[in-house]
């Protein structure tokens, strides 16, 4: 069940109930425990829902997991969990382990995760991504979305914009390689890149409209990726990009931020319609350079020269040797990132 409107977290409690949910352990953070508990549990309690809270306090993913699994294995229909990309991804590997269903209630519109089954955990070598559950509903309040500050919707856009270059980089692997290439899903995603570009100045001005149809198309994407089998719809050397700059400079940005300008070189390469994707990205409120990112010319010229390094598996446009550091510098310099 997916379900998006203005004021959906006032009717949570009748979503749950009609999914025959009983008993609910809730994980989120503490800001959106804050704005919306009262909220939220007068609903839960009108529809006599059991529940109870786990809020995060900053520990890693396996503390509060196994802190939330304590306090809930064995009690619980389904783990609902409230809040941004982290407090998403830990109530998926939570329901895993506990088997039971998992509710998604985003907070913020910053990436695709809020819908699709895979998980991001952050680690020494990077982000580690792998599959786990799918939602078993997604309720999305467009009211709270959009009145997050507008980092986290610049971040889902250059999120949903990194599609543009993941589906071409898809596609020649498989031209290349044989690699199963969905042209349903491709198709689909290729249609959440447009549907964005063209709402770029409204997103930008976080108006509810622009908003909504950001969260949609986050959705669709994550939704997408259960569909193929595969987060080839929605990452590429774009995302390999992030990648690598994470491991170099330390997490410096938030991750749609970071993907949206490696798709602007990365479309580059593909000879794509990199302007258009820059002009939309600005539209958006979204970086387009080093110094937006908040990374020096240094880390983002070794990030590049190593992207190619971090999935060899995966081919992309980048191809098995990646870039030289002249390359890289002309790359970043042509289309302005530096």
């Amino acid at each position: 069940m997916i379900l998006t409107g203005e004021q959906v977290v006032d009717s949570i409690g009748n979503e749950l109930r009609g999914l025959g949910l009983r008993k609910v352990g809730i994980l989120t953070s503490k800001t959106p425990y804050v704005m919306l508990k009262e909220r939220i549990s007068h609903s839960l309690a009108d529809s006599n829902i059991a529940h109870d809270y786990e809020v995060d306090d900053g520990s890693p993913h396996q503390v509060l997991s196994e802190r939330f699994l304590s306090k809930f294995s064995g009690k619980i229909d389904a783990v609902v969990g409230i809040g941004g990309g982290r407090i998403i991804d830990v109530s998926k590997l939570v329901a895993e382990r506990a088997n039971v269903s998992f509710i998604s209630v985003p907070t913020v519109p910053s990436h695709d995760g809020i819908a699709s089954p895979l998980v991001s955990i952050p680690s020494k070598e990077g982000r580690v991504s792998r599959f786990s559950v799918t939602p078993q509903a997604i309720l999305v309040d467009v009211s709270v979305l959009a009145s997050v500050p507008h980092k986290f919707i610049a971040s889902g856009f250059g999120d949903v914009v990194a599609k543009y270059t993941a589906v071409r980089d898809w596609r020649l692997a498989h031209l290349l390689s044989g690699e199963y290439y969905g042209e349903y899903t491709a198709n689909q995603s290729k249609t959440c890149v447009e549907m964005v570009m063209r709402k770029s100045e409204e997103i930008g001005q976080g108006t509810k409209e622009g908003v909504r149809t950001l969260t949609e198309a986050l959705v669709n994407c994550g939704l997408l990726i259960g569909i193929a089998g595969t987060s080839r719809p929605c990452s590429g050397s774009e995302h390999l990009f992030s990648h690598a700059l994470d491991l170099v400079a330390n997490f410096p940005a938030l991750h749609g931020a970071e993907v949206g300008v490696g798709t602007i070189m990365m479309a580059y390469l593909h000879d794509g319609d990199w302007q258009r994707i820059r002009e939309c990205l600005i539209n958006a409120g979204a970086p387009v350079t080093a110094k937006q990112l908040g990374v020096s010319e240094q880390n983002l010229l070794k990030s590049l020269t190593m992207t190619a390094s971090i999935r060899q598996e995966r081919y992309t446009i980048l191809g098995e040797r990646g870039l030289t550091e002249k390359a890289a510098y002309n790359l970043a310099k042509n289309t302005g990132v530096i």
